[in-house]
């Protein structure tokens, strides 16, 4: 077959075929449906630790003899007697810890003999963030 014949025979086939597909119909419509996906917020504690020192040498008249700063603790979070998270707050003493929704303890995962830590109750609500400070306080001489 001469070569300008097979490449009109190509193209007369191509054509067909392309307005074969053009004509076909469509698919039916049916239905719509629509899927609503909600992500629920997570239950989380905003932890800030603090650090009070009180004593040393006497404050000049009018200064506090004893001075709080956040600090950064490796902190654990419990439910009865289980630990259900942790983690160590950063340089401006605060962490968020995404927990289980309940009544929860905060506490300092291995304080210092010399420091008298709190260990600070909280609920955690569902979805929501909540606020806690857990705080040592070191007396020195």
């Amino acid at each position: 077959m001469h070569p300008v014949r097979l490449f009109a025979t190509t193209v007369v086939a191509s054509v067909g075929v392309a307005v074969a597909v053009a004509c076909a119909p469509g698919p039916t419509p049916g239905p719509t449906t629509s899927s609503t996906t909600t992500t629920t917020p997570a239950t989380q504690l905003d932890i800030t630790s603090a650090q009070t020192i009180c004593g040393g040498t006497i404050p000049p008249p009018g200064q506090p003899f004893c001075r709080t700063s956040n600090v950064s603790r490796s902190v654990q979070v419990a439910s009865g007697r289980q630990v259900v998270a942790g983690g160590t707050t950063g340089a401006d003493g605060r962490l968020l810890l995404e927990v289980p929704a309940g009544a929860l303890v905060v506490s300092a995962a291995a304080p210092q003999p010399y420091e008298q830590c709190t260990a600070a109750p909280v609920t955690a609500l569902a979805g929501r963030t909540v606020a806690v400070t857990q705080s040592c306080t070191i007396n020195a001489p």
